[in-house]
């Protein structure tokens, strides 16, 4: 686990080494992943969120990646802190809404990974009464578009 320093300029943050076990793919800065826990299991491998409709409900959030880390290698993925460039989408706009509990993302909205099996932070309501969304974070900025875009945000994923 890195700690970083205490700077005024600079918001604090914690990362953690973690390994890429996604397919063949790198992964990339501000893409949002999960703990692997259906192929290595093994409490350090990371791999693409998981659609929390059938699975772990979001508390499988692992953090966010901090750099590109290549396909098997290990890297640095963030998992507290002020992130100002995450993925991000919003599930509400041009007919992607897939389930009641899905909204636009807003400043303040709150974030849960792998609601559709992919790389990115989308926003819940709070009041989810359908199943448990573990929350992964906070959105700074709004975000309109499906295809995800790079917004700041606060991670919380200890």
């Amino acid at each position: 686990m890195i700690l970083q320093r205490v700077n005024r300029d600079d918001p604090e943050k914690i990362f953690i080494v973690v390994k890429n076990s996604y397919s063949t793919a790198s992964l990339t800065n501000g893409q949002a992943v999960c703990w692997d826990w259906t192929n290595d299991a093994d409490g350090v491998s990371v791999s693409i969120p998981t659609a929390t409709e059938n699975v772990c409900g979001g508390t499988d959030f692992a953090g966010v990646v901090a750099e590109t880390i290549a396909h098997n290698d290990y890297g640095l993925v963030q998992v507290y802190g002020y992130h100002s460039a995450a993925k991000v989408r919003s599930l509400s706009g041009s007919g992607h809404v897939y389930h009641e509990s899905r909204q636009a993302v807003v400043a303040g909205s709150r974030l849960v990974a792998g609601v559709t099996a992919a790389f990115v932070l989308e926003a819940v309501t709070v009041a989810e009464t359908a199943q448990v969304l573990d929350p992964a974070g906070f959105s700074f900025a709004a975000c309109s578009t499906f295809t995800s875009a790079a917004t700041a945000v606060f991670i919380k994923a200890l």
